[in-house]
């Protein structure tokens, strides 16, 4: 009862003192219109006020009452009048939309992997959460004030284990773009791709449809951690941490067209995102919709702050409902929902896992605060999303709430719960209430979909989860008043209306309501029966790339051995996945038949039952409908009985043969009595072409084009759209009655013939007599007709003159003027008969030549008759099909007839790879060679549904999709309280500067070392640290910087007493960025910034107080060209030495990586002599600039016209023949023309110098009599060889011998084993490394040559062989020859592995055509005038007539007799690009399914992209796949990303990744031990 005796007034003033006694506010300032919160009141507060109350007026009060009527006016008024009505009438008046169903559904939950691990948490009552895992948050371990409040605060919650990891090349990323993209887009795009699968909806089949994308997220941790260090803030991140791209993204990465909206309204984000994809699908604005939401807990800030607030539940736990509710506990979560408009997915024979059935959203208006929740609103978006579904809510057995946890959250979500559901229930039919954020936390943003989720999986598995951490009833709920129950223990699911309803809530703290209405469905999806035999089905599997298919086949073959499961469940299953561009196809009737041939396909070979490709195919087959022949006893029969709806399309035919001629193809085929004659297969074989034709549609087939001969004209122009069925088949019929009674009108005399003869048009024109040509099948293939006797005599004829005849069995003479007679009639008999346009090109074999494209009306009556009367083109027509690109054909009959003209015409056009295909066959089971055909056709990119094949049934939980996840994270590393580092400074002499500071002000010695170096020189960046002993935790730090010439040392000291250590110490160049341009160094685009090192490992870089400029040069150069330093001239020009483009850009990339200055040019290296890069490079590490103009721009001059010719050009074969042409260049002053080129006149002198450099260096006398009398370098070269201990011994340069494990490194396209003297030094000192030099001859002959080396060298080691380039492809080739000889006991070495230096092919190798060939020496003559200046043009006649082999000869010929020097070149440029042109040759026409057998592992090393000189020679290396192409017949296979171009690999930095992880190898698999990382 209300204390009637206490006013308004009363009690009003009663609230104010109350308030002023809890809150310690003035009375005085308490005004009964402002928000008690306004004051400092609680949500505690609040509930117990409302006890107060209770007490005061001895009335029952929710324990909210104070937080719905937020200010004294209005609690004072609601308690001692009426309280208001609710707004029921409004709701009520809502219309019930349209259903929508959930087929498909994916998480990652806390915990839970997946969600079929997260309902097995849930059904076992299990908990996900837990303290902070190790690594996450790291990133701030520099930030003092964020470390301590991590260390101090709350941080345990809900985390998924790997955020960091993802497929990046699955989705078509760099690994940049990947690490600058929030973890959420990237979980979500996973997500997605998982709910299609588990959908059974190809990702593919809905690129460029109306599929909607709606995801709800809420934080941006990501993009505050990377925007908190601007040095790490890539501009990919502009969009990787955009919240709008989060769903754009995955609209982008699928090419979806429809709606693309991300949700943020904080905890309801994802329930939102359901209601908006409901509202579009019921709009059609999307016909398919993805839904869901995200949350990852990236960085720490929310959850030190909610922490610090108390919101933070102190036992690390929700207790939803409980009386022990304390706080929440923040959760990462992600879930993606698949959803279709209900009648959509029951029609398309989708699996329905529940019903959605209504929703609402609404907002909290100006509650109790901004965060306040509203009861009132909770109330209405209840109704709403009742109303809107068509559910009494008296009906609801389950209300997954939004169940946070709180002392007043649970108690407003209880009371209006049971307001709007609670009412008219009996004790018996409770709501029942649980929350998943008991098991995994709070997901925030996806908590909607994660409750979704956990309703879905309860409905199917008929069972409620627990609502675990539950202790007893929240005191503030009544729940018996309520009409609730909390889930203690799972139960049954008690199905109160007899069907499972239940609803999700969510509740956003900004104020944003939302509530989903779900049931389970009781309905049916429409059923589709299978159109062939189960007994043998078709297994599709593929993958983006080969290796991934491989992958694919291999997983599905563990799953169909472990798990034996119906194989037309299996194929039900795969034929519902997706369909990507590296495709197989395997045909089996048994499990181990299925099982061998996807291990088959695993192994990269393809056998008998199996069809592969690794990519789409354009433009696609043409159907080549044929004629009279391809009948037989049987055809349809078995196809009558197998298909249903082939039969029903041929009942349908049939209907009209019978009303247009009065008889029945089907009565023919169930009759084995009858037979065949001309009428009624000629109509026969148009009816089966058509319902084959439609049939075919019904499993996505469709040809490209079409194309018939003689009467398969009809069926054609039917294909094609001409005509519609119904007329073709009347055209039929009255064409073959008019042929047949024509046949039969005819005496024995008057009998035409035909026959196949070897004879062209114009030897049949040539012909005396009757005889007409008929059929131009193909070359040597053609049909002829006329009178019988006149046939007969031909065709004996030409079989005594050794060429082919045969006579047909045939009564007349088709397609001559044998028919002319019957024209008249048959154009009365199809006159007016409707032409369409076509919608599919037609090569016609009516009109010789003739290709009519889509939109064109051609089948009028007149057509028919020149089909009838006129000659069969069909050569004409199938050569137009070639010349449109199209390389299948397949022919629909019910025996293949035209096949064999159709070859002879391919292999006349050089189509010889064409596939001949066919739909039926005699004697051949239907089954298999309909799934043979759409196999072939699959995997060239036809989209066929092999689940219309198989029909409705079972389906399997078959094997996903396997992600290749690797680690994608920021480097970005926020940091605070260090700016007043490096400390005070001091001055000192010589240039030295010093600075103090204490330890606990600096987060490590290296950041002191950046900080010292900063100051001492603004823009200097650190180029190599290293830290002796850990910062310690306080005292003195003493920091002193020395300057030298292109840098500063940076030394860390810790001050102790008198003694000093030394922590860290480091090295920076002071190169003034923006100092004036130095000639022949590159300017550095603004805002361009280094990219992060791929991994740690050493850097090698000069160090000025070990070297100078010229001695680092030196060595450079002389690995680069081949030279020993002492032979190199430092005057001369690089290029007269024999600088090419390949050594050019190594020489470019080493100096710019160990003197870490900005890009040079490339040209000014060519011009420039060792002496020039010298003063460039001093200049550039000082930051000065220097005056080239001394330095050569132009090509060295031709000799004058005075000067003796010196003859041709021949470059320094070996290292003999290096040391005497730089000797003389050195001393003479100028290179000699080559080594077996006429020398010059020398004086004594330079005789005399010449003569004592070779004697000291080979250590054999050389006279100075002997050096005038040489007539080339070739006799000097010969002298000192014998001396000289030369480094090459037969084809093995022995770059380090050692006892230790050996390794082959092979030599590069056109180049020398010298490139491997960097990756030597980056191997152990124990590890012998040899080089294995060119010589000429094919893949294999090189190979073979090389084996007895290796096995003299090996010395019974294990090995490992290796290369870079054409390098790694002589690698396999001699892995391959060493396993064959295993194979044949021969002797052999033990292979460790084999280690590919960015051996790849292109992504699309390039066709051996002739066109393509000449386009390649097109480009390689134009790279040799644009580089070289050189004019070589190919005889394009020889290259057509002889081939490319002869043309190489040539080229060959024309290097030995011209003299490189009339171009300014030395002759070792030019045998440079020869033999670099044959060795790419060779690389890119390897079929690397020869090398299957090895089973080898391979470590295999990827540049970013080939370098651009090699794009230019051959344009397909733009695009290159990660894996190179070795994933398809590779195993083990691991694959390491290198920075930089396809030329920085064999040099520092890239070649010190290359040592690291091959040492790592080395150490695993050769000594046996476990190495770092692996």
């Amino acid at each position: 009862m209300k204390d009637l005796f206490m006013t308004i007034e009363q009690l009003r003033a009663w609230l104010r003192d109350w308030v002023a006694q809890t809150t310690g506010v003035s009375p005085e300032e308490i005004q009964d219109s402002k928000p008690l919160e306004n004051y400092g009141l609680s949500s505690r507060d609040a509930v117990v006020l409302s006890g107060e109350l209770e007490n005061l007026l001895g009335t029952r009060l929710d324990a909210t009452v104070a937080y719905e009527y937020p200010t004294i006016e209005l609690l004072a008024d609601r308690l001692l009048n009426a309280p208001v009505a609710q707004p029921e009438e409004h709701a009520a008046q809502i219309e019930h939309g349209t259903d929508v169903a959930v087929i498909g559904l994916s998480g990652r939950f806390p915990g839970a992997k997946n969600a079929l691990e997260f309902w097995s948490m849930l059904a076992e009552s299990r908990a996900g959460t837990g303290p902070l895992p190790m690594g996450r948050w790291s990133e701030y371990s520099a930030d003092p004030v964020m470390s301590e409040k991590i260390a101090q605060q709350n941080t345990d919650g809900g985390y998924i284990e790997d955020i960091a990891s993802f497929d990046a090349e699955f989705f078509g990323l760099s690994p940049l773009e990947a690490a600058n993209m929030d973890p959420q887009q990237r979980i979500l795009l996973e997500l997605v791709w998982e709910a299609l699968e588990n959908a059974g909806v190809p990702a593919n089949e809905l690129r460029g449809t109306q599929t909607g994308v709606y995801m709800g997220s809420t934080n941006n941790d990501y993009g505050m951690l990377i925007g908190a260090d601007s040095a790490e803030m890539h501009p990919y991140a502009l969009t990787g941490i955009s919240s709008a791209v989060v769903a754009n993204r995955i609209s982008y990465a699928l090419d979806f067209r429809g709606p693309s909206i991300n949700v943020d309204t904080a905890c309801s984000s994802s329930l939102v995102a359901v209601n908006q994809a409901m509202k579009d699908l019921r709009t059609g604005s999307a016909d398919v919709a993805l839904a869901g939401g995200v949350n990852i807990l990236a960085a720490p800030h929310a959850s030190t702050a909610f922490s610090e607030l108390g919101v933070t539940s102190p036992t690390s736990a929700i207790h939803a409902f409980s009386d022990d509710a304390d706080g929440i506990v923040r959760a990462d979560a992600a879930g993606v929902l698949v959803l279709k408009r209900l009648e959509d997915a029951e029609a398309d024979g989708d699996d329905i896992l529940a019903v959605i059935k209504g929703s609402a959203v609404n907002s909290d208006g100006h509650s109790n605060g901004l965060t306040a929740p509203n009861p009132e609103a909770q109330e209405d978006v209840l109704r709403r999303a009742y109303a809107d579904a068509g559910v009494n809510p008296q009906d609801v057995d389950y209300v997954e709430a939004h169940g946070t946890g709180t002392i007043l959250g649970d108690p407003i979500e209880a009371s209006a719960l049971g307001r709007v559901l609670g009412a008219g229930r009996g004790v018996d039919t409770p709501i029942l209430l649980g929350s998943a954020k008991t098991n995994i936390g709070h997901s925030e943003s996806a908590a909607g979909v994660v409750g979704l989720i956990k309703v879905i999986q309860a409905m199917r598995n008929d069972v409620i989860p627990a609502n675990i951490n539950y202790s007893a009833p929240n005191r503030y709920i009544d729940f018996e008043a309520e009409h609730l129950e909390v889930v203690e223990d799972p139960r049954e699911w008690p199905e109160y209306s007899g069907r499972k309803i239940a609803g999700v809530s969510g509740f956003g703290f900004g104020g944003t309501n939302a509530h989903v209405v779900l049931t389970d469905y009781r309905g049916t999806s429409a059923e589709r029966e299978p159109q062939l035999s189960t007994e043998t089905v078709a297994l599709p599997v593929s993958g983006l790339l080969p290796s991934r298919r491989a992958r694919a086949a291999a997983l599905l073959a563990d799953f169909i051995e472990a798990e034996k499961p119906a194989l037309v469940d299996v194929a039900r299953t795969v034929a519902r996945r997706n369909h990507s561009r590296s495709r197989a196809v395997v045909m089996a009737s048994s499990t181990e038949e299925a099982v061998k041939r996807l291990r088959q396909v695993a192994e990269g070979k393809v056998s008998v039952g199996i069809a592969a490709a690794d990519s789409p195919q354009e433009p696609g087959p043409v159907f080549v409908y044929s004629g009279f022949g391809s009948q037989h006893r049987k055809m349809a029969k078995d196809m009558v009985a197998l298909s249903p709806q082939f039969k029903a399309r041929l009942e349908e035919l049939d209907a009209i043969v019978d009303f247009e001629s009065g008889w029945s193809i089907l009565g023919i085929v169930n009759d084995d009595a009858q037979t065949y004659d001309t009428e009624t297969a000629q109509v026969a074989i148009t009816a089966i072409q058509i319902a084959l034709t439609d049939l075919f549609a019904s499993f996505g087939v469709r040809p490209a084009g079409v194309m018939g001969m003689s009467m398969g004209e009809i069926a054609a122009a039917y294909a094609a759209g001409g005509i519609s069925a119904e007329d073709a088949m009347v055209i039929a019929c009255h064409r073959a009655r008019l042929m047949g009674e024509g046949e039969a009108s005819l005496s024995d005399a008057e009998q035409g013939a035909m026959a196949v003869v070897e004879l062209s048009a114009e030897d049949i024109a040539a012909l005396d007599g009757n005889i007409e040509p008929a059929v131009y099948t193909g070359p040597g293939m053609t049909t002829v007709g006329g009178p019988r006797q006149e046939v007969l005599d031909l065709v004996e004829k030409l079989d005594g003159e050794g060429k082919f005849a045969r006579a047909l069995n045939v009564k007349a003479a088709g397609h001559t003027s044998a028919v002319d007679p019957i024209l008249g009639e048959l154009h009365a008999a199809i006159a007016g008969m409707e032409a369409k346009p076509l919608h599919t090109p037609l090569f016609s074999s009516v009109d010789k030549g003739e290709v009519y494209r889509p939109g064109t009306t051609v089948h009028d009556e007149d057509y028919w008759l020149r089909m009838t009367r006129h000659s069969v083109y069909l050569q004409d027509a199938t050569e137009a099909a070639f010349n449109a690109g199209h390389t299948q054909l397949v022919e629909i009959s019910p025996n293949p007839v035209a096949l064999m003209g159709l070859m002879s015409t391919a292999f006349a056009v050089g189509k010889a790879d064409a596939q001949l295909l066919y739909a039926l066959k005699r004697k051949i089971d239907p089954t298999e060679s309909l799934l043979d055909l759409l196999s072939k056709l699959y995997v060239t990119g036809m989209p066929v549904d092999f689940g219309a094949v198989f029909g409705s049934g079972a389906r399997v939980e078959a094997p996903y999709t396997q992600f290749n996840r690797q680690r994608f994270w920021t480097n970005a590393r926020p940091s605070a309280g260090v700016s007043r580092l490096p400390g005070a400074r001091v001055n000192l002499p010589e240039g030295k500067v010093a600075f103090s500071t204490n330890a606990d002000q600096a987060p490590s010695a290296l950041a002191i070392v950046e900080a010292a170096a900063e100051a001492v020189k603004p823009g200097a960046r650190i180029i190599a640290t290293e830290e002796h002993v850990d910062l310690p935790p306080r005292g003195e730090i003493t920091t002193v910087v020395s300057q030298s010439i292109g840098g500063m040392s940076v030394a860390v000291y810790a001050v102790r007493g008198a003694q000093t250590e030394l922590l860290a110490e480091g090295f920076a160049s002071a190169l003034d960025l923006g100092a004036a341009p130095i000639p022949g160094v590159a300017d550095v685009p603004e805002g361009s910034s280094e990219p992060a090192a791929t991994e740690e490992v050493d850097a090698v870089r000069w160090d000025p107080t070990e070297e100078t400029v010229e001695e680092r040069l030196a060595l450079i150069v002389s690995e680069s060209m081949g030279y020993d330093v002492s032979d190199l001239p430092r005057e001369l020009p690089l290029i007269d030495l024999g600088l090419d483009s390949l050594m050019g850009m190594r020489i470019k990339n080493r100096v710019e990586n160990d003197f870490q200055i900005p890009p040079l040019q490339v040209q000014a290296l060519r011009d420039a002599s060792l002496a020039d890069v010298i003063a460039m490079v001093e200049e550039a590490v000082a930051g000065g600039s220097v005056d080239t103009s001394e330095i050569a721009t132009e090509d060295t001059p031709a000799p004058e016209e005075d000067e003796p010719s010196q003859g041709v050009g021949v470059a320094p074969r070996d290292a003999s023949e290096r040391m005497v042409f730089g000797t003389w260049a050195t001393f003479s002053g100028k290179a000699a023309a080559g080594v077996t080129s006429a020398l010059p006149e020398v004086s004594d002198e330079v005789a005399t110098q010449i003569a004592e450099r070779l004697t000291e260096r080979a250590g054999i006398e050389v006279t100075a009599q002997q050096v005038h009398e040489a007539e080339s370098l070739e006799t000097l070269a010969d002298l000192v060889r014998e001396g000289l201990e030369t480094e090459v011994e037969g084809n093995i340069r022995v770059l380090r011998e050692a006892e230790g494990p050996a390794v082959f490194m092979f030599h590069p396209a056109g180049g020398t084993t010298a490139v491997y003297q960097p990756l030597t030094r980056r191997l152990p000192e124990d590890v012998a490394v040899y080089g294995v030099e060119r010589i000429e001859g094919s893949l294999e002959e090189r190979a073979e040559a090389y084996i007895e080396d290796i096995l003299h060298y090996a010395r019974g080691r294990k090995v490992v062989l290796g290369g870079w380039s054409f390098g790694g492809a002589l690698a396999y080739e001699v892995a391959y020859q060493l396993h064959q000889r295993t194979q044949r006991g021969q002797a052999s070495v033990d292979m460790a592995f084999i280690a590919l230096l960015d051996t790849t092919q292109p992504s699309h190798p390039a066709p051996d055509t002739p066109e393509e060939t000449r386009a390649r020496w097109e480009r390689y003559a134009a790279f040799a005038k644009k580089t070289y200046g050189l004019d070589f043009e190919p005889p394009y006649e020889m290259l057509e007539t002889m081939g490319e082999d002869a043309l190489m000869t040539m080229l060959a010929e024309f290097l030995a007799t011209t003299n490189a020097s009339e171009h300014g070149l030395a002759a070792g440029v030019l045998e440079h690009q020869r033999a670099s042109f044959v060795d790419n040759q060779i690389l890119a026409k390897i079929d690397f399914h020869r090398w299957a057998d090895v089973t080898v592992p391979v470590l295999l090393f990827r540049s970013e992209r080939m370098h651009d000189g090699a794009i230019e020679l051959e344009p397909r290396y733009a695009e290159i796949d990660p894996d190179g192409g070795w994933g398809v017949i590779v195993k083990d296979l691991e694959i390491v990303q290198l920075q930089g171009d396809h030329l920085a690999v064999p040099d520092e930095p890239a070649i010190g990744i290359v040592g690291k992880h091959m040492d790592e190898w080395i150490e695993e698999k050769i000594r046996g031990g476990q190495a770092d990382n692996r």
